[in-house]
């Protein structure tokens, strides 16, 4: 029984071990110059490689993101570090505004009050969107209008 419960109360201190917490690409100095310096999507794309998220509507934006932090047990985690780079291009390709914040201070559960309108053509009324999919899908094995 002794050893049961000295079992037990090693594998709960296990559990409340602290870990270093990682995510994301680091984002060094050296390549915040180079970006500052480079010119076109390609250019960025050569220092930084792919992005971690991109818009979908509106001028085109790539964003990269790196964070550190601790995970305690199955609390959530406490960031010493989250980096946002946020790059805008314009219709040409060409680096149009560069953007890196921290927000490890800042409450990650804040919502955005901005709003994001879609454009002119994509916009639908209530009744079109209520009713949009009505005979819009097939039964398995049937050939419908399409």
């Amino acid at each position: 029984m002794k050893k049961l419960f000295v079992l037990s109360l090693v594998l709960t201190l296990c559990a409340c071990i602290t870990k270093e917490y990682r995510g994301g690409v680091p984002i060094r100095p050296h390549q915040m110059e180079q970006i500052q310096n480079a010119k076109t999507k390609a250019n960025v794309l050569e220092i930084l490689g792919s992005p971690a998220a991109t818009n979908f509507v509106g001028p085109e934006k790539w964003y990269y993101y790196t964070s550190k932090g601790e995970i305690w047990a199955f609390l959530d985690p406490k960031f010493s570090k989250y980096e946002i780079l946020t790059i805008s291009f314009d219709s040409a390709d060409n680096i149009k505004d560069i953007n890196l914040s921290n927000i490890a201070k800042a409450d990650m559960s804040t919502n955005e009050s901005a709003k994001t309108e879609l454009p002119a053509d994509i916009k639908i009324g209530f009744f079109a969107e209520l009713f949009g999919n009505i005979g819009r899908f097939n039964s398995v094995g049937t050939q419908g209008n399409q």
